[in-house]
């Protein structure tokens, strides 16, 4: 049962924090995804014309006006430009058709998000998707035509408060896109929480009502991924598909999903177009992560020969790459028991930890390298066996920071076995070797001290 894979997937796509924490959502009623069809095609999404379509019958003739004319220019590449039209009219009888627009394009087209709190929109040429980055130095200026995250959805909830249905379920709309983002690119914790809240609440009310678009129901089923199954999550992400919503990460999810279901052959097949898609796409960590995927097809089919192969060759493309770490460990476990199994991780964390001078943001890559091993480790006995190799021969590890994140993420799997006494004593030592590399902890040791205090029994 590939639940790893499951976890992972949900929780690194979603961008949903609250959602990989298995806190339950509410669940639309039961065929509601089989039932209906998404609302509006994505190509079509990419220029608003389901939303210009709705306008025409709800909103003044000069809104709609403008939202056409906008439509052209995002046909054109042009997003920069299509806002600064729609920007006039902020104010207008029809304003709160023009924020859903803004909010709408700002969502689907912004290049950069700044600090968590503006976002930037460029004009690109024609059928050019945006390239993402969050940029939060102190030193980048916000520009004249950004847009305030918090102004869009302070209008966006205006919106919403307007009581015409229609105009109501395109704000949702838009305000669950923009959620999803400013989740990912917060401008602190408590911006992250409430949108977090924000965007299960809308995409529940809007798979409910039947009015999710494609994109929507991507991220709705890997809500259900997440907090329920794959089998809740396989309707919405084949209402993401038949929408035309292209991301490789659909086909791959239904890989996933009929593994979870032993359809292997069709498992297998899904797995195979996503690697070819990844590819395409230039996405070596994610066509990496779909051949890991054909190598738990391939165990599952009880071929630990070819499922080797699958991850040699994930490794071979992706250095490192955890879920592959974690797969020939497996093989070799039960082929050769626990110490050759120990020495495979071990010999593997050279390439987790990154080669070479631990400096500037390969450190924040290694610590994440090092916490997607451990948490992916998610049955006892496969992480009582990366504890161990984490913790052999440590000492002789030359690196100050690589020895102080071997300590500290031994410390959390510690504490996930309930070896409470341990897990204080190797964050200690984890804290010693960060302050003795004299640079910033990659790491919140004083933080884990303090939610092991809280999780330990009295006496422990």
């Amino acid at each position: 049962m590939p639940s790893r894979l499951a976890h992972l997937l949900a929780c690194s796509l979603l961008v949903l924090g609250a959602g990989c924490k298995g806190k339950a959502s509410k669940t639309p009623t039961a065929g509601t995804a089989q039932e209906a069809a998404a609302m509006g095609s994505w190509p079509a999404w990419l220029d608003l014309t389901p939303l210009v379509e709705v306008a025409r019958s709800h909103a003044p003739e000069k809104t709609v006006a403008v939202l056409s004319q906008a439509s052209q220019l995002l046909r054109d590449g042009k997003a920069r430009t299509a806002d600064a039209r729609l920007s006039p009219l902020a104010d207008s009888e029809g304003r709160h058709w023009i924020s859903v627009a803004r909010a709408d394009i700002a969502a689907i087209y912004f290049t950069t998000c700044i600090r968590g709190v503006v976002w930037r929109l460029e004009d690109l040429k024609p059928d050019t998707a945006p390239t993402r980055r969050s940029d939060f130095s102190e030193d980048t200026k916000i520009e004249p035509g950004d847009i305030s995250v918090e102004a869009m959805l302070t209008n966006l909830d205006a919106a919403i408060a307007a009581k015409d249905p229609a105009l109501q379920t395109q704000a949702r709309i838009a305000r669950a896109r923009v959620t999803a983002y400013s989740a990912r690119c917060p401008a602190n914790d408590e911006v992250q929480e409430l949108s977090e809240g924000i965007l299960k609440n809308d995409l529940a009310t809007l798979a409910a009502e039947n009015h999710l678009t494609p994109d929507l129901a991507y991220l709705w089923a890997g809500v259900q991924m997440a907090d329920f199954s794959g089998a809740a999550a396989k309707p919405f992400l084949l209402l993401a598909r038949d929408g035309g919503y292209t991301d490789p990460s659909v086909v791959y999810m239904l890989g996933v999903i009929a593994l979870e279901q032993s359809e292997l052959d069709r498992a297998d097949a899904h797995a195979r177009e996503a690697v070819d898609l990844y590819a395409g796409a230039g996405d070596k960590e994610q066509q990496a992560q779909a051949i890991v995927l054909r190598g738990e097809i391939a165990r599952a089919r009880k071929d630990p020969k070819t499922a080797r192969q699958h991850y040699e060759a994930a490794l071979k493309l992706q250095p490192g790459h955890p879920t592959a770490v974690l797969g020939i460990a497996r093989l070799v476990l039960a082929a050769e028991g626990n110490n050759r199994a120990i020495a495979y991780i071990q010999s593997a964390l050279n390439q987790v930890l990154l080669t070479g001078p631990l400096t500037g943001e390969n450190i924040s890559l290694a610590a994440g390298n090092l916490e997607s091993l451990t948490m992916l480790a998610n049955d006892l006995d496969i992480a009582a066996l990366c504890r161990d190799a984490l913790l052999a021969e440590v000492e002789r590890e030359p690196d100050l920071t690589r020895r102080g994140l071997r300590y500290f993420f031994a410390a959390t799997i510690d504490a996930r076995l309930g070896e409470y006494t341990h897990a204080r004593a190797h964050a200690v030592l984890a804290r010693d070797e960060f302050l003795a590399a004299e640079g910033p902890p990659p790491v919140d040791v004083d933080g884990f001290l303090a939610r092991v205090e809280a999780l330990a029994p009295a006496g422990s």
